[in-house]
């Protein structure tokens, strides 16, 4: 079975970051992709008349002032911040159901037997 990583984003449940909050973004580094969500991060930036940049510290290169200037490709790490327990939010933010962690595994055993 083929499954679409859009897919796969649209079982990790959406919340709302506090405004203008970009902690995990500045504090966590460049967050880990695979070559998918990498390629699609690199024709999203040329459509955007970007470049890769890359990371100083442990701020990801695409974090600025008004937020995440990739959001609508950011990997897998990102969305699933402060969705599970084993992803909290360190600024308490969460959707208004976790993931459970069977949940949570099961997002990665998709992730990897699909796009590694």
């Amino acid at each position: 079975m083929a499954i679409d990583i859009e897919d796969l984003y649209a079982l990790i449940p959406d919340f709302a970051c506090h405004p203008g909050c970009t902690e995990c973004c500045r504090n966590f580094g460049v967050p880990s992709r695979t070559a998918h969500e990498d390629q699609r991060i690199r024709e999203y930036l040329q459509a955007q008349g970007s470049e890769l940049k890359q990371a100083q510290g442990t701020s990801c290169p695409y974090v600025s002032d008004q937020g995440c200037t990739i959001y609508p490709v950011r990997p897998l790490t990102c969305r699933l911040y402060g969705s599970s327990p084993n992803y909290s939010c360190i600024m308490g933010a969460r959707p208004v159901r976790l993931l459970h962690e069977d949940e949570e595994a099961t997002l990665f055993q998709l992730y990897h037997s699909h796009f590694f």
